[in-house]
This record gives structure tokens, C-alpha cells and sequence, in this order.
């Protein structure tokens, strides 16, 4: 249902071909330019300026005129600005309501560029995890289309990217149903980076929220922030808030003064809790995301971290035996009751 070809997107015989647009719709460079050119500039430019403008993170459609295609899709991705932005929300968005325009429109087939990889300066390795996320989500979520999804790429080294990440997405949902324990199969999720498969389920996925009236690009910052106010190292919260990089804030806050171990052992749940369920409300997609993981395990796998993860690699067999962790998965746990919570609100 969903594949990679080095091929020119104006050269996809698809219902439905996708232009890496902007919000004014104008021809631009790159693939807009390209399918401009393609498509008879003064005409699509004509029918782009009917429409006037169309939204970052959403997406318009114009017929296809000298195109082998029967309509573009003009979607409009986000200006990579660190990804503490919402930037993977418009993004993943940018392509849901392709999709769905694609599918209200009776398409069976539909052609995308990697969105915002270009001049918009998105990190192609994380813009191929939320296009093939996004993409898939689609099709789960309405089984009922046969739609055939294509990325068209130029370059090799693109197209190997895509289809390793493309690769490991699927991997990873064969996971579901797969974990042992005691003998007994459970459906379960597994996630570590960011830019891994799941990705968005780590504590440094890049999701703003705001708790105790302060703006957190992640619940890394959050997390770290508290542990560092716990222990009254006021400087040391002032330099997370300081930072988005989660790597440094988990550094500064690791070596907090007036840290005592049992302290933190006894709060340290409560803490991510407390900053992971502020994250899910507060980003409408992936609580939809979160939810849409049904009652199965999530399990963090980082084979150093004992605590947070279940101390096995994504591509360890181990993971997916309970009597085989040498962690206690306590990320995984913490998103387990946050989901629980959400659902109940959901439900009322």
C-alpha cells in the first residue's frame, strides 16, 4: 500500500499528485516548481489564485491539466524551526488531509514528494518518520480504501532512507501481538528515539504544552525541570527551560545539586505522569495516536537505561519477553495509565 520509486513526481501516472506548496500558492522552486511547469503554469497558477491561500499544515486541491494525474494536491508542510515549533504536528497533519481530500475525491492512488524536505529545511530522516507515520495511520484508520501510496524521490540516497525507515515501520507493527508473558501473547507497541518508529511516544519527541503556566517543548523539560526544582537547584531549572535540545536538558538535570536517590526514586513516576499527560491533552494528534494504540503494551527499548526502558534495543528479540527485560520500563508504564486517563475523559 505504500511504496518508494526514484522517479520524477510529475511522471506518476497516480489519480492524485501531491505539490510541496506554500501558503500563498504560488509556483515556486524545487517539486512546486516542477509541477508548475508540468502542468501549464498560467493554468494552475489561474486555479491556485481562485483558491488565495491555504493554511500551513493543510492541503487544496486544483486539477491536474496537462498532467498524466487527475488532480494536485496542494499541501503546505511546515518551516523546520527546530521541531519544538509543532512542527511534526503540521507536518503529519500537511499529509492526513491529503489523504483525505484524495479519498473524498474517489482517488485509488496518490503521489507524494517527501513534504518539507526541500527549502523548508525539515531533517529528511525525521520528515520520512512522520510522512511514513502519517501515511500509515491513514490507511489503518479507514481500512475500507485500497489506496496506493507512493513517494517519489530523485536521488538514491533518499530513496534508501525512505525505504529503511519504511522497513522498520513495518517491523515494528509486526511487534503488535507479540509480547510474552508467562507463556501468553499481548499486543504491544515498542519505541525509543524520536525519529525511530513510534517515535512520537518518547519523552523527546518535540510536543509543546504548558503546565503551572509554563511553556515546555517537551515532557523531557518538564521532567527535568521538576527534578531540579525537587531539589532546590533553582539555576539548574532555569538552564533546562533555557534549552530544547532534551539531550542536555537530561544532563543538567542528572547532575542536580542536592539530589538524593530515594527522593527522586518515590517522585520520579508521579513527575512524568504529571508532564506526559499534559503533552497527550494538549496535542490533539497524538493523543488521537496514543488512543488509537488500544489496550496493547508500550514498552521503551534502550538496552543502558534500566529504569525508564526495558533494557533491550528496538531489534532485540528480547523485548518482546517480560522474563527477558533487565529494565523496569517505567515510560512505557507512566503512557500505559496516561492513555487510561485519556480514554476515561474521552468516554464522559
Amino acid at each position: 500500500m505504500i511504496e518508494i520509486r526514484k522517479i520524477s513526481i510529475t511522471d506518476l501516472k497516480t489519480d492524485a499528485i501531491v505539490n510541496a506548496a506554500n501558503t500563498g500558492l504560488w509556483a515556486g522552486s524545487g517539486v512546486c516548481g516542477a509541477i508548475f511547469a508540468a502542468a501549464g503554469h498560467s493554468e494552475l497558477q489561474e486555479a491556485c489564485n481562485r483558491i488565495g491561500h491555504c493554511d500551513t499544515g493543510s492541503a487544496v486541491m486544483t486539477p491536474a491539466f496537462r498532467l498524466k494525474a487527475r488532480y494536485i494536491i496542494h499541501a503546505v508542510g511546515p518551516q523546520w524551526s527546530g521541531g519544538g515549533h509543532g512542527e511534526p504536528q503540521q507536518l503529519y497533519s500537511a499529509y492526513t488531509r491529503s489523504l483525505e481530500l484524495a479519498l473524498e475525491h474517489e482517488c485509488r492512488s496518490i503521489g507524494f514528494p517527501l513534504l518539507s524536505a526541500g527549502i523548508f529545511g525539515y531533517p529528511p530522516d525525521l520528515a520520512w518518520q512522520t510522512a511514513i507515520r502519517a501515511c500509515r495511520d491513514f490507511l489503518e484508520n479507514h481500512p475500507e480504501t485500497q489506496m496506493q501510496i507512493v513517494f517519489a524521490v530523485l536521488n538514491d540516497s533518499m530513496l534508501a532512507m525512505g525505504e529503511k525507515i519504511l522497513n522498520a515501520a513495518e517491523d515494528t507493527q509486526a511487534d503488535r501481538g507479540g509480547l510474552d508473558i508467562h507463556g501468553t501473547g499481548h499486543s504491544v507497541v515498542c519505541f525509543h528515539l524520536p525519529d525511530e518508529p513510534e517515535g512520537y511516544l518518547s519523552n523527546w519527541y518535540p510536543a509543546a504544552f504548558t503546565l503551572d503556566g509554563i511553556r515546555f517543548t517537551s515532557a523531557e523539560q518538564y521532567i527535568m525541570y521538576r527534578k531540579c526544582r525537587i531539589f532546590g537547584d533553582e539555576a539548574s531549572a532555569e538552564a533546562v527551560l533555557a534549552t530544547a535540545d532534551p539531550a542536555a536538558q537530561q544532563k543538567i538535570g542528572r547532575s542536580a545539586s542536592g539530589y538524593v536517590q530515594t527522593v527522586w526514586e518515590g517522585l520520579r513516576q508521579v513527575v512524568a505522569f504529571r508532564g506526559i499527560l499534559a503533552k497527550f491533552s494538549q496535542n490533539e494528534d497524538l493523543k488521537v495516536r496514543l488512543l488509537q494504540t488500544g489496550d496493547a503494551y508500550l514498552v521503551e527499548c534502550a538496552r543502558g537505561d534500566k529504569i525508564w526502558a526495558c533494557g533491550a534495543r528496538l531489534n532485540e528479540e528480547q523485548r518482546l519477553n517480560i522474563s527477558q527485560w533487565t529494565g523496569k520500563n517505567l515510560l512505557g508504564f507512566a503512557l500505559m495509565e496516561v492513555r487510561s486517563v485519556l480514554r476515561e475523559d474521552t468516554l464522559r
